[in-house]
């Protein structure tokens, strides 16, 4: 099966406290707050859409997976050690010109209703009793498979990774990274997760496209990965 995109380019980045404290403040407007997830989003939509080819896709798409755990017991705390598989993915959406000339607040408003729309115990009731009647096997998005009309990025989380706390016998680490062996993906993807510094700041691992990266690399908020960052 014949990919769209060429998305094969891994990078990792440092993101300073301040900036996510930044985004999240641009975020939210008119006493609604954003979580930070929702205006990280939002921000990097507005960079992705300058990285397409306009002439020939005029809608742009985000993808976010979802955690069911806690949506489905009603408690933070369950199960809060696991995750992998309760999950669901989440679509947005919206016109490239729409994201051009959007706030941040106004595109943070689309991550967010499109999140919420699987964010609830409904939503994953009605996708499991789905997996019991149809009995699929291994199904993916035509998204994650290459197949979508255009490039889409997938954002997730790994804060609740205790990257910190974690002491394999000689100290706690300074960077927890994502791992993969996938040459070749159908989808854009960053995995935002806190440091092992400890100071609000994030590690973000990333596949990509190689025109993301190219506009990642003068862009003030997302900062390659340097032993400076781990104060080596």
């Amino acid at each position: 099966m014949k990919m769209n995109n060429n998305i094969s380019l891994k990078r990792l980045y440092h993101i300073d406290a301040s900036s996510i404290n930044m985004l999240q403040r641009l975020a939210s407007v008119n006493g609604t707050k954003r979580t930070k997830i929702e205006a990280f989003s939002a921000y990097v939509w507005k960079i992705m859409i300058n990285t397409i080819d306009q002439s020939k896709y005029k809608k742009c798409k985000m993808g976010w997976l979802v955690d069911g755990r806690e949506r489905m017991s009603g408690s933070e705390k369950s199960m809060s050690n696991y995750i992998g598989n309760v999950l669901s993915l989440a679509f947005g959406s919206a016109k490239i010109q729409e994201l051009k000339e959007g706030s941040l607040s106004n595109i943070s408003e689309i991550v967010h209703d499109a999140i919420s729309k699987v964010s609830n115990e409904e939503h994953f009731l009605d996708l499991i009793d789905w997996i019991e009647f149809h009995r699929p096997g291994l199904m993916l998005a035509k998204a994650v498979l290459g197949q979508d009309d255009g490039p889409v990025l997938v954002v997730s989380s790994g804060q609740r990774f205790p990257v910190s706390e974690v002491d394999l016998g000689f100290g706690s680490p300074l960077l927890g990274t994502v791992y993969t062996s996938i040459e070749r993906v159908g989808v854009g993807y960053m995995n935002q997760r806190k440091s092992g510094k400890g100071d609000g700041s994030w590690t973000v691992s990333a596949i990509l496209w190689p025109e993301l990266v190219d506009a990642l690399k003068n862009d003030p908020i997302f900062q390659p990965m340097t032993a400076s960052h781990l104060q080596l």
